[in-house]
């Protein structure tokens, strides 16, 4: 079972019940999140912490947009240390970041997909 990262009735309620919306929302979020997510991996092996900081500050906004909060803290970090060019660790929190990830993306998948 998925661990409950987010909740269908809460995010129904950000998206005022429309549950068009938040599928189409869901859906274009899905599609687009894994090239976002290699171009933040390349950014990290690369150590390009510009590219850290903008890629993660993308991928929280949409992250805020679902109450993700763990996914949201996780990749906060990243942003953090791309702006301050402290990328000794980054390595560790984009994995932590990943870990979370696969954790909205399934929610969401079972949430478009009505079985959660």
């Amino acid at each position: 079972m998925v661990k409950l990262v987010l909740e269908r009735e809460a995010l129904l309620e950000t998206f005022e019940n429309d549950v068009q919306l938040l599928a189409e929302i869901i859906r274009v979020f899905l599609e687009d999140t894994p090239g976002r997510l290699a171009n933040l991996r390349a950014a990290v092996i690369g150590r390009d912490s510009n590219q850290i900081a903008n890629g993660s500050h993308s991928l929280r906004g949409s992250l805020s947009m679902f109450g993700a909060k763990a996914a949201v803290e996780a990749v906060q970090r990243l942003e953090y240390m791309g702006r301050q060019r402290e990328v000794e660790f980054v390595d560790e929190a984009f994995s932590a970041f990943e870990r979370e990830m696969s954790l909205v993306t399934s929610a969401l998948d079972l949430i478009s997909n009505n079985t959660f």
